[in-house]
């Protein structure tokens, strides 16, 4: 089955703008990387200036991640619900869907016909925007930096925060040091499978060890941030693929969304819960975020073998 003229993703009119306000609780300690000092990786901060004049750096979580953390689950969701097979992609393809892609060719006339046609069939590159050829896409999806709701961020504070408790709460508050150890396996039942080397010593069935301790910045657990999402000029496929995305990126967990942010996340770091409510700004007929979603996954499905050739024609 393919896309038919009755489907709504066929149509690229112009919806209203959709503005999404996020306000995340952090559950576990949040690292997003500026370098290191030594062993230590340092906290992303930016300078921001008070009323008064005052200076201070402030920790943040850039925008491009959460947007990156959004592409890759909408690239997890397609290639689950297109039951694409392990090794059946070629690296440019999984290039353009879970990094945006690269320019491939030199040129200046963009093809339009493939432009609309993969906003119809592929809504999700739409919405997030992709390089491929000699185009670059822009998105429909803007992404706010994540913003700490602290005392030198008072008077930037969006309204529904200006009251909280933490906005009369300097940003040291919320910020510490954690560290972590790589083990060295010697020691360990599995250091019986180690071969010793001449020069090793071995008297005592001693050897000589190394142990990495390293630390890094983060912000803690139970601080408060803020964000927003922004569509602008979304088609249906947009709002759809949106929908999918976020339900992917932010599933709900014992009664509550949770998002991660920022680095180390296999080790547990950078877990949110986080609150939306698109309803008062999502167009009418568009509120149900689960409706939107499961139509993108019946689209995607229905249109499996051409959605599959396209990601190969527009990368080949």
């Amino acid at each position: 089955m393919t896309t038919t003229e009755t489907s709504p993703f066929t149509s690229l009119a112009a919806l209203p703008d959709v503005h999404i306000p996020l306000t995340l609780t952090a559950l576990s300690p949040i690292s997003h990387g500026a370098g290191t000092s030594g062993n230590t990786q340092l906290l992303r901060t930016r300078e921001v200036v008070g009323p008064d004049g005052s200076r201070a750096s402030v920790p943040y979580v850039s925008g491009n991640s959460l947007r990156h953390t959004l592409r890759a689950a909408l690239a997890w969701h397609l290639v689950r619900t297109l039951d694409v097979e392990d090794g059946s992609l070629a690296k440019r393809t999984v290039d353009l869907l879970w990094s945006g892609g690269a320019l491939t060719t030199t040129g200046n006339q963009a093809d339009l016909d493939m432009i609309r046609k993969v906003h119809q069939l592929i809504p999700g590159l739409g919405l997030l925007g992709y390089s491929a050829k000699s185009d670059i896409t822009a998105g429909t999806l803007w992404v706010d930096d994540v913003e700490l709701v602290c005392a030198e961020n008072a008077h930037r504070l969006p309204p529904r925060l200006t009251d909280h408790p933490h906005a009369s709460m300097p940003n040291g508050a919320f910020r510490t040091e954690t560290f972590g150890t790589r083990h060295d396996v010697a020691g360990t039942p599995v250091d019986r499978f180690i071969e010793l080397a001449a020069a090793d010593t071995i008297d005592g069935g001693t050897i000589d060890t190394v142990q990495m301790i390293y630390d890094m910045q983060v912000i803690k657990p139970g601080a408060t941030l803020y964000s927003g999402l922004h569509l602008f000029v979304p088609t249906f496929g947009h709002l759809a693929a949106f929908a999918a995305a976020w339900l992917e990126a932010a599933p709900r967990v014992d009664g509550r969304q949770v998002i991660n942010l920022g680095g180390k996340r296999s080790i547990g770091y950078g877990q949110c819960a986080v609150e939306i409510d698109p309803s008062g700004q999502m167009p009418d007929q568009y509120r149900d975020i689960e409706g939107l979603a499961a139509a993108y996954e019946d689209h995607l499905r229905d249109n499996r073998d051409a959605i599959l050739a396209l990601l190969e024609e527009i990368t080949g």
